[in-house]
């Protein structure tokens, strides 16, 4: 019989451990950084958790965690089991043989990490778990299914077993891309909902993906500093810094000698120095 456990992000949900506690007594968790080399991030780390279909945890997943922070796992095998393989997945090993941490769990990672293979090579990914749910915008099934279960179980080494080519590493990028331009959606719909109103799901998407390539051409691809540089687009418009009147604008950036960060910062400075010159006219 199948048994069911999600497989939650603490570095998206607050006081993960907390809100698992306040679920019941009888919920027991068991955090994947424990007795590996990262024990000291245990609680901004992944959790493992048994649940039941139907209960307030599954309901809260499914209405809370289920898009960004979490998968819901499906296996036949011992709890142990489970947590053994989940742990040997933590790490993974890189180009130049360096280790980095995998958040595999990210159900946006989790899509562009197994659907591409090789059903063989996907099952032994997959070691003892037989499904895992994900919601439907990561993935149009909305799971993703073991075809040849009895696969060995794999143990946590301090080496990772598991390597990532650097085409795998471009491609899961694009789970990164996406994460960003949800939080670009979301800053803008709280602080210029004015530059998003009337727009579908698509047209936001491209709104924000003009950003993104504007910042980028700048030099800047961190969640911050494309973040800031949403801003003026929502402040200027899409064909900022290009368009006649943002000269001003295109000095700032091609400053000689000025750090990337600075830069954003001059740009900040002078935006509020026409606002408020635009307020004085208007007076």
């Amino acid at each position: 019989m199948n048994q069911a456990y999600l497989l939650l992000d603490g570095a998206q949900i607050d006081n993960l451990s907390e809100r698992l506690l306040d679920q019941g007594g009888n919920t027991k968790f068991q955090p994947l950084y424990q007795h590996t080399a990262y024990r000291e991030l245990a609680d901004i780390g992944p959790i493992l958790v048994p649940v039941s279909p139907n209960s307030p945890l599954a309901h809260l997943f499914a209405l809370e965690w289920s898009a960004t922070a979490g998968i819901w796992l499906e296996s036949e095998v011992d709890e142990a089991s489970v947590l053994h393989h989940l742990r040997s997945l933590i790490h993974v090993r890189v180009e130049g043989d360096a280790t980095v941490l995998f958040r595999y769990y990210d159900p946006r990672i989790t899509r562009l990490w197994l659907t591409g293979l090789e059903p063989q090579a996907r099952d032994r990914l997959m070691g003892p778990i037989r499904l895992i749910l994900l919601p439907k915008l990561a993935h149009s099934s909305g799971f993703i299914r073991q075809e040849n279960p009895e696969q060995p179980i794999a143990q946590y080494t301090e080496q990772p077993w598991l390597c990532l080519t650097p085409e795998q590493l471009d491609h899961l990028s694009e789970a990164k891309r996406q994460r960003l331009a949800q939080q670009l959606i979301e800053h803008c719909q709280q602080h210029f909902p004015q530059c998003l109103q009337g727009l579908d799901h698509a047209a936001q998407q491209q709104w924000v993906t003009t950003c993104q390539l504007s910042a980028e051409r700048q030099g800047y691809s961190s969640a911050d500093e494309v973040t800031r540089w949403a801003s003026f687009h929502a402040l200027l418009g899409n064909d900022f810094p290009d368009a006649p009147g943002h000269a001003v604008y295109r000095q700032i950036l091609t400053e000689p000698g000025i750090l990337p960060e600075q830069r954003l910062d001059n740009l900040s400075a002078e935006l509020e120095r026409q606002q408020l010159t635009d307020k004085e006219f208007s007076a």
